[in-house]
């Protein structure tokens, strides 16, 4: 399910398939700004259905693998 997540990533910032993982944050995918984080959360919400707008702690996160501990933590993968 990590993998999901990094292509849901990828997909939704317009970068090829594969080229984001579970060791890339902020610094290192240079379209994660505000507005690629957006595109980001919208992403994942319309994969995991609806449940991710409910997670306040998303607001925070600067890495995938931040991401896929708020998921894990919250039962969504």
């Amino acid at each position: 399910m990590e993998d999901e997540v990094c292509r849901v990533i990828a997909e939704a910032l317009s970068m090829k398939a594969g080229s984001v993982t579970v060791n890339d944050d902020i610094n290192t995918i240079e379209k994660w700004d505000s507005l690629g984080f957006l595109s980001i959360l919208s992403a994942l919400e319309n994969r995991f259905g609806g449940k991710v707008a409910e997670i306040d702690d998303l607001a925070s996160v600067k890495s995938v693998r931040e991401i896929i501990d708020v998921f894990k933590r919250e039962h969504i993968i």
